[in-house]
């Protein structure tokens, strides 16, 4: 039996191309449409996993949360570290306090000489020095019976005070402590003049004044500073002072009366010199002294924490 081959006409064929052309256009879209919603899909799970595992409602207060249960070793809170003792401290630094040597200042006092120059310099401006002089000398401090007090000379001399022999030594308090001495060598004449008047208030207030005028000058200054650290109330201090054996010479010319001038009265000479010594004795010689705080890196830290506990502690005994 012969086959039978059945041909096309040219009308079926282009009908069938255009079945197999949409039918190709048709898959095409799929694939693209399902590969975009994949993408988008896999995106909303991240996001929704993100949301639930990761993130919290604002609306709802944090709960308290404790790592007690995770097996989490918690520190111990922090303590203030003590301070290494005298001997340690002289150990590592291999001083031995009654056998070193006392070491020599000289670049110290080169130093502090220009210091010193600069200051002198400055205190000229437009006579700064000598203003604020007057200004703390009729402050409160002056008694009823003086009068206004009127700077006239002010020296701050020519040389510089001359340094030497630093050596440590043991303190006499606290037991176990040290303390820096340095012997000081001045020689200059540091002259301050005044002119006031001591005011005669009896029988009535002001009845009589009498004119006074000083020249005081600093002549000689030799003693042995003393340096040494200590605690007070919780903060670091310097404290300086000057052992017992100073020599400290002053220089005093005086001019008292009116119409008949009285000029460098023994008496008045001896009063002076005795004030300013005792004056020097009650503020500066050991066991008296000058404590300067010591700066520190955390003080305004420390004051802002202070105060923000105490606006803290305040609001809650309010409430």
């Amino acid at each position: 039996m012969a086959n039978q081959v059945e041909v096309l006409t040219p009308e079926g064929q282009e009908f069938w191309v255009e079945i197999a052309r949409q039918c190709h256009s048709s898959s095409g879209m799929s694939f693209t449409t399902g590969l975009l919603l994949g993408q988008l899909s896999v995106v909303l799970l991240v996001i929704v996993c993100f949301k639930y595992l990761l993130l919290e409602d604002v609306r709802y207060g944090r709960k308290p949360r404790s790592f007690s249960n995770r097996g989490v070793a918690i520190p111990a809170p922090p303590t203030k570290p003590s301070l290494p003792s005298t001997t340690t401290i002289l150990n590592k630094t291999l001083y031995d306090v009654y056998d070193h040597t006392p070491e020599s200042l000289d670049w110290m006092s080169v130093l502090m000489a220009q210091a010193i120059a600069q200051y002198r310099d400055d205190s000229k401006v437009n006579n700064r020095l000598i203003k604020a002089l007057a200004e703390a000398l009729n402050g409160g401090v002056r008694p009823d019976w003086v009068g206004h007090i009127r700077v006239t000379e002010l020296n701050l001399g020519e040389d510089f005070p001359v340094l030497s022999r630093a050596r440590i030594r043991p303190a006499d308090q606290p037991p176990g402590s040290v303390r820096a001495e340095i012997d000081i060598d001045f020689n200059d004449q540091i002259m301050l003049g005044i002119e006031t008047s001591v005011l005669i208030n009896w029988p009535r207030p002001r009845i009589a004044a009498l004119p006074v005028s000083l020249v005081l000058s600093v002549v000689k200054f030799q003693a042995t500073i003393t340096l040494q650290f200590n605690t007070i109330d919780g903060q670091q201090h310097i404290s300086i002072s000057t052992l017992p054996d100073f020599d400290l010479e002053f220089g005093v010319q005086s001019l008292l009366g009116a119409r008949t001038k009285l000029e460098d009265v023994p008496k008045v000479t001896d009063l002076i010199t005795s004030k300013l010594r005792g004056f020097f004795v009650d503020k500066c010689v050991y066991p008296n002294g000058r404590d300067i705080a010591m700066p520190t890196f955390w003080a305004k830290r420390d004051i802002y924490a202070k105060s923000q506990s105490t606006s803290s502690n305040n609001n809650g005994k309010q409430q």
